[in-house]
């Protein structure tokens, strides 16, 4: 996608989670990177280049007639990222949100 200010990538994951447990998780997520936030979305600056998180309505998704799960659309918007730059940020993202099944 492009922008006046040059290359814009946009990626959507559909989340089970809810707005209050990502930002619990988020100072793990950017580890010492300072952001901002506003509103639902956070912005920071990653190797000098603008990324973006934007966090979708909060939505329950009900499994059968007991199960009831929380689910977010999560949108990472990187500016100017190569493909390998999204990639190892992508790949960081989905380990620190991976849950362990049992």
């Amino acid at each position: 996608m492009q922008t006046g200010q040059g290359q814009l990538t946009v990626v959507k994951k559909e989340m089970g989670i809810t707005h209050k447990d990502f930002y619990a998780e988020l100072p793990t997520l950017l580890d010492k990177i300072p952001y901002q936030q506003t509103d639902d979305t956070i912005s920071c600056q990653l190797n000098g280049k603008k990324m973006e998180i934007v966090l979708g309505p909060e939505k329950v998704r009900e499994i059968g007639r007991s199960v009831r799960l929380p689910m977010t659309l999560v949108m990472l918007r990187f500016h100017d990222f190569s493909e390998e730059e999204m990639g190892d940020f992508v790949r960081h993202f989905n380990l620190r949100f991976m849950k362990g099944g049992g």
